[in-house]
């Protein structure tokens, strides 16, 4: 190659502006900047099976908070074909010292090499747990698809609103939740769960239940009536008569948990029953009236979309 002087010199400038690494580093970052995910990705394309990219667009880092605001290149070292550009990025009020590595991928304009990344920026990625049955997961207000198979989401630095999936009168996920992923985050430490959880309307749903299941029982005339609490245990039927059922003391949930993914149990507990009958004594019918304990009653409880159904012990 035969330059002159001035050719010299305006190949040298070009080299090292317009077709440098640096240049191209900086376009890059840039684009990180402006929120543009999908031209960074083109620059510097990530690779690995381990990660899921549903959340690399520019529609949903664009809405992030906090991302990646500025950059600084601070030394660009060139030898036999590879290239590392020093960066400051700065997120917020924080700045990172990251590296660039560009190697050489031709010609470009006859004279001048052609730059490209090797790599992305750097590796950023959080774990998203989602009950099978919850619908519509978004990110930023934006509606996206979740890996299947358990892969971890990549994303860059800022911060991100995984709004609540919807739930229904019965299962709650809870509220929002906000993840922010730093620079120098650990993505081991980094992970966001939506657990289902029964609501009020299903708890008031189990206590209604729960009412006319006793109410059912108490107008039975039996002395030990199939499935229900108010049964005179140890006593021979035939010995009774004109049986009438009546609640002493109204028994009460200590709590009202459980995992509505499955069917889950709950306990009736301090309860007391009336009885009012006719007993046989020799031959002769006597009133009589005695109390029966309840101490325990199990239930179990099965959510399926509407509908809750409860069956309880006999």
């Amino acid at each position: 190659m035969i330059l002159g002087v001035g050719g010299f010199f305006g190949y040298k400038h070009l080299s090292e502006t317009t077709y440098s690494p640096r240049v191209q580093a900086e376009e890059y970052l840039q684009a990180l900047v402006d929120a543009d995910v999908e031209r960074a990705m083109e620059m510097a394309p990530a690779t690995g099976d381990e990660l899921d990219y549903s959340l690399m667009t520019n529609e949903i880092y664009s809405k992030a908070t906090d991302r990646i605001s500025g950059f600084e290149v601070t030394d660009v070292v060139v030898n036999d074909g590879t290239a590392d550009v020093t960066v400051d990025v700065k997120q917020g009020d924080d700045t990172q010292a990251m590296k660039l590595e560009l190697s050489e991928n031709g010609t470009e304009a006859v004279f001048f090499k052609k730059w490209k990344l090797d790599a992305p920026l750097g590796s950023w990625s959080l774990r998203y747990t989602l009950d099978e049955d919850a619908s519509e997961p978004a990110v930023n207000g934006v509606s996206v698809e979740m890996p299947e198979d358990g892969r971890k989401l990549a994303v860059l630095p800022g911060e991100y609103t995984f709004n609540a999936p919807t739930g229904t009168k019965f299962v709650s996920y809870g509220g929002d939740e906000k993840m922010s992923v730093r620079l120098d985050g650990q993505e081991s430490l980094m992970g966001v769960a939506f657990i289902p959880e029964i609501t009020d309307a299903a708890r008031e749903e189990i206590k209604a239940q729960t009412k006319a299941h006793m109410e059912s029982c108490l107008k039975l005339t039996e002395l030990q009536p199939k499935g229900c609490p108010n049964q005179a245990d140890g006593e021979d039927p035939n010995n009774f008569r004109n049986i009438k059922w009546s609640m002493a003391k109204e028994p009460a949930y200590e709590s009202i948990e459980g995992d509505p993914s499955f069917p889950f149990s709950v306990e009736l507990v301090n309860g007391q029953f009336t009885l009012d009958a006719e007993m046989k004594e020799g031959d002769e019918w006597r009133a009589m009236k005695g109390t029966v304990e309840l101490y325990s009653l199990p239930a179990m409880v099965d959510i399926q979309g509407e509908t809750i159904t409860m069956t309880f012990a006999d």
